[in-house]
């Protein structure tokens, strides 16, 4: 901006130079010509008046230097030059130059005029006697017929003649000068009034440049400069405002990808990491916030997932496959590599996201496993139920004994259906949350003692103990009915699968803000490799024993969805030939107050 006032300021001057050597030129030329012409007429005047005085005071040329004493007498009113020129030319008397050093004056223009006929000759020019610049009047002089024998001529200084005096001078030079330090200071006050905000803009440009949008013009200037400022800070308060609702709305949209269930991860055009969300550390069990700035190679180990993105970079198109991630755990997701504009002009972004499936692969094969179990255990029954009524039919009626026994074997198969259909019901709508919770506190114990009074008989023939202990008198808010299920299964479970003489004991107490459950038995016990399925729906660790039992398979499943349902969990813990520990874990208040309708 200083440069932009010396620009100015310069340019003022120069101008102001300039018209200065305008104004002075023709200030001269107008003084010089108003005071030549005034001069003029005076020195004209006096030369008439010397005339009027010499004409007819001799006859003829001859007698010219007559007139010298005349012009001498003249010479002491008037200041300027008297000259008396013959009419040949010739110098006859000179008041201020000896006449015998001067030339010829025949062909001077003023001379030359009077000889012409004119009444008055006048010139300016350069004397060639005394060497300054002088004005030159002459006139012819007469006798008495009106014969001219003579001329007179006056000159005058042109400098005496203008009156421009050295003192005219220097009032103009010192109004110049004034004029110039006015201009100067005016000049510097208008471009520091100009240049002092505009700098404030550009000071307020260059900060909303950098992104400090709280930068604001200040200063007062004239109207269109505070227009201009005023325009500045309007957009600074709107690109304040936009940036802090692309701020807002980056949080949010961070915010939404770190709470997506879908593994988020963003590659630049470079093929490096710059974003990852919470879900993708999950699924490839790794902490990629320490990758951000890293090729994507150095975090997928897959081969197909490599090649898949791969085929996105090179065919800049949405590509999706179905992956197998070969981690500690086998997990299968759904891959899908989505190209997005870049920030910058002509690049490309690519977001890569994983959908864990393997939950879901895992219950499709479940489900599956299900429906060819389900067919299997329902085929038993159905069959026997079949063959035995086809045997009656073709006359087993007659016979007593046999109808008997086949009817018992009818009555026990239908019934073992008839329960497996009861669970399987009963599972579907726990699964579909349509079971009615009756939300209320009771004793823990009180509920153990209904199982055993239940499971009694069926203990007793297998001369098993039934152990309860409930020390603290475990209180808890929990639906009745689904309790009593939990642990008449689990303890059923317990009898069936301990062998005569043994002891299934259930174990009640507090555990910080829980209730805690425990059914053990010292029974034949459940593999490792096998604990992870039993509550898979079907699944038996000894099918021939659990058929023998009346089991259905869908005990532990019910079991399971039942516990959930009351905001609990369970735990497996056991060893094949000495037992099993289920330990079910139940919150003392049940938070969720909500029941569906049947």
């Amino acid at each position: 901006m200083r440069q932009l006032r010396g620009r100015i300021l310069l340019f003022f001057l120069i101008l102001f130079g300039a018209f200065s050597i305008i104004f002075f030129y023709i200030s001269s030329n107008v003084f010089t010509d108003q005071g030549l012409n005034q001069q003029a007429s005076g020195l004209e005047a006096q030369l008439r008046t010397l005339q009027s005085q010499l004409d007819g005071t001799i006859s003829d040329s001859t007698e010219l230097p007559e007139l010298i004493n005349d012009l001498k007498r003249a010479e002491a009113v008037i200041s300027e030059r008297i000259t008396l020129i013959s009419l040949t030319g010739d110098v006859i008397y000179d008041t201020h130059v000896d006449q015998s050093e001067l030339e010829n004056h025949l062909n001077r223009p003023e001379i030359q005029a009077v000889l012409s006929g004119e009444d008055l000759g006048t010139y300016d020019r350069i004397s060639s006697s005394t060497d300054d610049f002088r004005y030159y009047a002459a006139v012819p002089l007469s006798n008495a017929d009106g014969e001219r024998i003579g001329i007179l001529r006056l000159s005058k200084r042109v400098e005496e003649m203008v009156g421009f005096s050295d003192e005219l001078v220097r009032y103009f030079l010192l109004f110049i000068t004034i004029s110039l330090l006015l201009t100067i200071l005016f000049t510097f006050y208008w471009t520091k009034r100009i240049g002092d905000p505009i700098e404030e803009i550009k000071h307020v440009a260059k900060k909303l440049s950098h992104r400090k949008y709280d930068a604001r013009y200040q200063s007062t200037s004239y109207r269109e400069i505070d227009s201009l400022g005023g325009t500045i800070n309007n957009l600074a308060g709107n690109l304040q405002g936009q940036m802090q609702e692309i701020a807002q709305n980056d949080k949010r949209m961070r915010e939404l990808i770190n709470h997506l269930v879908i593994g988020v991860l963003l590659l630049d055009e470079n093929r490096q990491i710059t974003m990852v969300n919470p879900v993708m550390n999950e699924i490839l069990g790794e902490n990629l916030y320490g990758k951000i700035g890293h090729s994507y190679l150095e975090v997928f180990k897959s081969y197909g997932l490599n090649q898949l993105i791969e085929a996105a970079y090179e065919g800049n198109e949405l590509q999706n496959r179905e992956v197998s991630l070969l981690l500690q755990d086998e997990k299968i997701v759904d891959a899908n590599i989505v190209p997005i504009p870049g920030r910058l002009q002509n690049t490309t972004n690519y977001i890569v996201l994983l959908y864990d499936i393997t939950e879901i692969r895992r219950l499709e094969k479940v489900r599956t496993d299900f429906v060819a179990n389900a067919s299997h255990e329902l085929r038993t029954p159905i069959t026997a139920l079949k063959g035995f009524s086809e045997t009656l039919l073709d006359g087993a009626l007659e016979d007593r004994e046999v109808l008997i026994e086949f009817l018992e074997i009818m009555l026990k198969e239908s019934s073992r259906l008839d329960l497996m259909v009861q669970d399987i019901l009963q599972l579907s709508k726990l699964e579909q949350k349509q079971i009615r919770l009756n939300v209320e506190s009771i004793k823990a114990g009180a509920v153990a003692r209904e199982v055993f009074q239940i499971l009694q008989q069926k203990a007793e023939l297998k001369k098993i103990d039934l152990m309860l202990i409930d020390e603290e008198d475990v209180s808890l808010e929990v639906d009745h009915d689904q309790l009593k299920q939990i642990v008449l299964n689990l303890v059923g479970n317990a009898v069936s699968y301990t062998p005569e003489k043994g002891t299934v004991r259930v174990e009640i107490s507090y555990q910080e803000q829980e209730a805690v459950i425990k059914v053990i038995d010292n029974g034949i016990g459940i593999p490792p490799e096998e604990q992870s399925r039993v509550f898979e729906r079907f699944y038996r660790v000894d099918k021939a024993r659990s058929r023998n039992a009346g089991g259905t398979g869908l005990g532990l499943s019910i079991v399971k969805y039942l516990v959930d349902n009351l905001n609990g969990y369970i735990e497996l813990n056991s060893q094949v030939g000495k037992g099993t520990t289920f330990e079910v874990h139940l919150p003392l208040e049940f938070k969720n107050k909500f029941m569906p309708p049947n």
